[in-house]
């Protein structure tokens, strides 16, 4: 099954849950305001976060300037060995930025792309842990929130992400309207 069909089907199956985050539930603004004490109080001991429109606009080969103190504070609350990036497009560039300056924050690849749950699943593997002490940061309800879902983790929707219309603006237009389609279904 495609990728595409397999997103109609499970969204389909999973509408339910996919509405209640559409509808505020597992939200934030931006990735900067996550809370990683009450992450923490709540149960989630590992973090994964997406890379495009979570971390930098789409298509940038690296963190946006705005995210990398936040990074910095986050592996200050959560080890970084408990962090995983988990991208649909995850570049050499990427994975080496992170091994240069987060040697310990693990990017998961050669995996099959979101909604498909196999990145969360072998992060369950890796950390290891169980599916509820796992949460995924993503800015896209039917791709890393669909993901969650399946794989039993906990989904955070970002609803404000990062973009630069300037430099891609096709690129970011069209994920732009995806985001809104996804929402418009759901709401």
């Amino acid at each position: 099954m495609g990728r595409f069909s397999f997103t109609i089907k499970m969204s389909w199956y999973q509408r339910k849950k996919i509405k209640a985050i559409a509808q505020r539930k597992h939200q934030v603004e931006n990735v900067t305001q996550l809370n990683p004490e009450k992450l923490k109080k709540s149960g989630i001991r590992y973090i994964a976060l997406d890379f495009d429109g979570v971390l930098a606009p789409h298509g940038q080969p690296l963190p946006d300037e705005k995210i990398l103190n936040w990074l910095k504070s986050l592996t200050d609350k959560y080890s970084e060995h408990n962090i995983f990036i988990l991208s649909n497009m995850p570049t050499a560039e990427r994975a080496q930025y992170f091994a240069t300056h987060f040697p310990n924050i693990r990017f998961i690849d050669g995996v099959a792309k979101k909604p498909y749950p196999d990145g969360l699943l072998k992060i369950q593997e890796l950390a290891p842990c169980n599916a509820h002490e796992l949460a995924l940061v993503d800015d896209r309800l039917l791709t890393g929130c669909l993901a969650c879902i399946l794989a039993g983790s906990f989904p955070i929707l970002v609803m404000s992400p990062y973009s630069n219309y300037k430099r891609r603006p096709f690129q970011e237009s069209f994920f732009g309207l995806l985001r809104f389609i996804e929402k418009s279904i759901f709401l």
